[in-house]
């Protein structure tokens, strides 16, 4: 091999690790970044529930509360439930159901409520009125809810939103009805493609009890992900480029001599 070659080759081997061990600290960051999320996500979880009874209770923003127990007192509003198609619970196809709830009553604030999975063979059409138990007339502007009904009430989590992450939206008719098929958690795109106007809020309800129709929504992360695995590839082949360009730098010398 000449001199130039081994020099080129060099160089090369050099850019790639370079490149590699980058893409290795990035791993690293990420790394970080996301336990530090998870060890706020944890300590919000110990923090006293919120109660939200009122329009008023709803903040504007979701600072703080990613992670935070709450207890919502209102309507749903059954008619503008959103299918999160193409979801999977112990092997099987099905479907999540986002649900609008109005904080305070039929006039509240709108947060959307990850209530549960239901199966669908087609990932896009489950059998949404399984998903309730309570009369109809509890149900919200959809059941035709009165002022002397009963206020509904649901309990759960907050959790993050995918803004850009809905894909393409879907119109599927179930029971007669018209409802949004998405991805994903994407408000933007609930508020694009319906006459719903939510909050930048989701909140995840507590898993149904067993034997309920309802399945437990994808439950939320609780680790800090793949990122110290994906670092250590990177870093390997950092030192693969390295070393085997000595090696074969070294051989190419042995066969001169």
């Amino acid at each position: 091999m000449s001199f130039t070659r081994k020099i080129l080759l060099c160089a090369v081997a050099i850019a790639l690790s370079a490149l590699f061990v980058r893409l290795g600290l990035w791993q690293l960051d990420r790394h970080g970044e996301r336990s530090a999320g998870l060890r706020g996500r944890a300590e919000r979880a110990e923090a006293p529930r919120l109660e939200w009874t009122r329009p008023g209770d709803v903040p504007s923003d979701t600072a703080g509360l990613i992670g935070r127990r709450a207890r919502l007192i209102g309507r749903w509003d059954r008619a503008a439930e959103v299918v999160l198609r193409s979801r999977t619970l112990d092997g099987r196809a099905g479907a999540e159901l986002l649900t609008p709830f109005l904080v305070g009553g039929e006039s509240g604030e709108v947060v959307m409520v990850l209530r549960g999975w239901l199966p669908a063979p087609d990932g896009l059409r489950p059998d949404m009125a399984a998903a309730w138990t309570d009369p109809p007339s509890a149900a919200g502007p959809a059941g035709g809810a009165g002022d002397a009904d009963p206020p509904a009430r649901v309990e759960g989590v907050f959790v993050s939103s995918r803004d850009g992450r809905g894909g393409q939206p879907l119109r599927v008719e179930i029971a007669g009805r018209p409802h949004l098929a998405i991805a994903g958690l994407d408000l933007a795109l609930i508020r694009e493609e319906t006459a719903l106007d939510p909050t930048p809020h989701v909140l995840r309800a507590d898993d149904p009890p067993p034997g309920a129709a309802l399945g437990p929504a994808r439950a939320v992360e609780t680790d800090a992900g793949p990122h110290l695995s994906y670092m250590i590839q990177w870093f390997s082949f950092a030192v693969i480029a390295l070393g085997g360009t000595a090696m074969l730098l070294r051989s190419s010398s042995n066969r001169k001599t």
